[in-house]
């Protein structure tokens, strides 16, 4: 299209984005990684591996955790090398191609459905305090706190996080040391009641829990040293949860028979050991707080990478409109808000909702795993002043045995699929599809422009890429870390 002056119009290429504060320290980042990771997961699917694999959950938990390691060390390079907004959208929007940017963000959206599953597993626990408690308004009321929350800022948030992060751990910590000492250690349950394949499927349901670190990466335009506070929280914040889970598990499988706590929460086993007043405890400040930490965080991160699509022209700029006090994207938040309470709404199974997220989680996964690779090799001079890095066999190897991993648990998670879930999920497909054609002409406009220097991004902004000027227009520039240094 052309102007009356013979020219082409200006294509509008600013960015809400940079009306985001950089206010999140390391340590704000870790305690996001740990709400993301110890929260809605362990208290919610411990009961349902259990139901699939008996005593064998802290061997799953093990596994899981094992999966998740060997991606996170790729993913932890890239976040060090390259700190952006969205990174499960930019990464693969910069370092492969727009389209499976558009593609990872448009399936990474669901995983914000898992609100409905931390909502409707507090309101569980609460009922076993008081059966007044309804788990769909309980679920309903939580996400529209902390969406709330969420609009007066990230830094805001993330302190909140913090707080809840040291009374979860007192929770979490007194169960451990109660429930080992109560353990029936003579009369364990066997690791592997129905094979193999049990132990496995259990181990990539687990998968959801133990992987949340990830999200951290869509953080890095609001910390202030985003190349060193990546790694640790990616890496750091799995290893303890790692940890942490497998104590959690022994307790949950060795105190009562399996019959009793398989497909239950762990309120039932903690209340055969705990006394009444820590048993409260326990249901509020750790499973409670558990679930509405990893609701609280899901909403910080949830928003990052349509944010960034906005700013590429994959949507309306409106949608991504910055509040100019709280510097959060009010109008993207109530979308997210909508996300979260609708499975609530609609009833869904709790273990569809985790296993539909975690087999989506593990596909966005392979995408960053596979950026992560190829930022080596577009961008050699950014990662050759990363903070973090690795030897190119180690990377490699990490990256092709993790992705292995990954393929292999989709393959397991997707048997449980009803034929419900794969009805929503082709429909989502084809709506994305849809969306993607129509606004495909808009995104390249916008990355020409910014090709050609009409951005004033500077020379980080034009990371080449296998789509040319299209990969080095639609992703966005490096942001600038404090933390980075030559080594």
């Amino acid at each position: 299209m052309v102007s009356k002056s013979g020219e082409s119009p200006t294509v509008d290429v600013s960015r809400n984005a940079d009306s985001l504060k950089r206010e999140i320290t390391t340590l704000q980042a870790l305690g996001i990684s740990f709400h993301q990771i110890v929260g809605g997961g362990v208290v919610t699917l411990t009961g349902v591996a259990i139901a699939i694999t008996g005593g064998g959950v802290p061997i799953a938990y093990l596994l899981a955790a094992f999966a998740i390691l060997l991606v996170s060390v790729p993913m932890a390079t890239l976040g060090a090398t390259m700190p952006v907004l969205g990174g499960n959208y930019t990464y693969a929007t910069r370092l492969i191609h727009p389209l499976v940017g558009f593609a990872n963000l448009w399936l990474f959206l669901l995983n914000i459905t898992t609100m409905s599953l931390y909502g409707l597993s507090a309101g569980i626990y609460l009922r076993s305090l008081d059966p007044w408690f309804d788990p769909t308004v309980v679920a309903v009321t939580m996400i529209t706190v902390f969406a709330v929350a969420n609009f007066f800022g990230a830094a805001f948030s993330s302190r909140v996080g913090i707080l809840l992060a040291v009374v979860m751990l007192v929770a979490f910590g007194a169960f451990i040391v109660m429930g080992l000492a109560d353990v029936r250690w003579d009369d364990l349950p066997p690791a592997l009641p129905d094979g193999l394949p049990g132990l496995l499927q259990a181990a990539a349901l687990l998968t959801f829990a133990t992987g949340g670190a990830s999200v951290v990466a869509e953080l890095g335009r609001e910390m202030k040293t985003p190349g060193r506070s990546i790694p640790i929280a990616v890496i750091g914040g799995t290893l303890f949860a790692g940890v942490l889970y497998v104590l959690i598990a022994v307790p949950a499988v060795g105190v009562l028979p399996i019959d009793d706590v398989a497909g239950q929460p762990l309120s039932i086993v903690a209340k055969t050991f705990m006394p009444g007043g820590w048993w409260h405890f326990f249901l509020v400040g750790g499973a409670v707080l558990a679930v509405v930490g990893t609701m609280n965080a899901s909403l910080l991160w949830g928003s990052k990478g349509i944010l960034a699509a906005v700013d590429d022209g994959w949507f309306p700029r409106g949608v991504g409109a910055v509040n100019k006090r709280f510097g959060t994207p009010h109008w993207l938040l109530l979308i997210l808000y909508v996300l979260g309470v609708v499975p609530a709404f609609a009833g869904i199974e709790m273990s569809v909702i985790a296993s539909a997220a975690s087999f989506i989680g593990q596909a966005a996964l392979i995408v960053t795993v596979i950026a992560s690779v190829r930022v080596r090799y577009l961008r050699p001079d950014l990662y050759a002043v990363s903070p973090f890095r690795v030897a190119a066999w180690l990377h490699w190897t990490l990256a092709v045995v993790g992705i292995g991993f990954l393929l292999y648990q989709m393959y397991l998670l997707q048997q449980n699929f009803t034929r419900g879930v794969w009805i929503a999920a082709i429909t989502w497909i084809a709506a994305g599809a849809a969306w993607g054609l129509v606004r495909y002409g808009k995104v390249k406009r916008v990355a020409a422009a910014r090709a050609a220097g009409r951005a004033l991004d500077g020379p980080e902004a034009a990371g080449a890429g296998p789509a040319g000027a299209e990969a080095a227009g639609a992703g966005l520039a490096v942001e600038p870390d404090a933390s980075r240094r030559r080594v």
